[in-house]
């Protein structure tokens, strides 16, 4: 008998808008960041250079500023957008990344591990991402602004300032690149993920991001809920 699905509310509105800002954000921060990477090697001038930057550091104040609303509501978000849910640190977690794995390795194939709201296998590489996106505000915002105050002409001590923005970026713009890499890195594999699990679970991983909705069977969400009272202790 086919089992009957029915549609769970999962994620809420603004976690919905952060994850779509800083989605369009990072798509749009990768490809301007690639101009001006090479922007040596394709002889970009000097004033479409200028504008690129001055493009993509405007759309990084956009992603730092979903960052920050993130990081907030990691800690006073609701219960699935928060901390907990998506760094593994229970038992159950831990070994519910240990069952994903072994459904990894086995082809997706068997059982599907059953999680309400973040797998907490993906929970490690969410929370490598976070650093990475700190990284990139941090070192992206000192160099602009660093960059902005050497032409500045009425800034005080305007040479040594020119002497420490050129400092800066020596260690800075090495830092900023490999944490461009790494999202990059994180962006393919979250989109191969959701392919792959879109594919083989179809609950509607995909959609839920536009929708707020899962899928789930009557037996999962039983199983779920059981779950809830297990660690809330029974009650509701």
């Amino acid at each position: 008998m086919t089992p009957c699905y029915r549609s769970v509310a999962v994620w809420s509105g603004l976690q919905r808008v952060i994850h779509w800002v800083a989605a369009f954000a990072v798509l749009l921060l990768i490809p301007l960041g690639l101009l001006l990477y090479f922007r040596e090697y394709i002889n970009l001038p000097d004033e479409s250079g200028e504008l690129v930057m001055d493009i993509h550091a405007s759309i990084g104040f956009v992603f730092a500023a979903g960052l920050l609303t993130r990081i907030i509501y990691l800690f006073a978000g609701p219960p699935s957008s928060r901390l907990g849910d998506i760094v593994p640190h229970t038992k159950a977690q831990f070994a519910l990344a240990k069952e994903t794995i072994g459904y990894y390795l086995k082809g997706f194939k068997g059982k599907v591990p059953l999680y309400f709201s973040h797998n907490p296998f993906a929970g490690f590489a969410y929370a490598v991402y976070f650093i990475f996106a700190v990284t990139q505000v941090v070192s992206g915002m000192t160099m602009f602004l660093l960059h902005g105050l050497e032409h500045t002409h009425d800034a005080p001590d305007h040479s040594h300032s020119a002497q420490n923005s050129q400092a800066f970026p020596d260690w800075a713009l090495s830092l900023h690149d490999m944490g461009a890499l790494a999202i990059a890195l994180f962006v393919l594999a979250h989109f191969t993920a959701l392919a792959v699990h879109e594919i083989a679970e179809q609950r509607g991983l995909a959609s839920s991001m536009i929708s707020g909705n899962k899928f789930f069977s009557d037996e999962e969400i039983k199983e779920l809920e059981a779950g809830v009272k297990h660690k809330t202790g029974g009650a509701r």
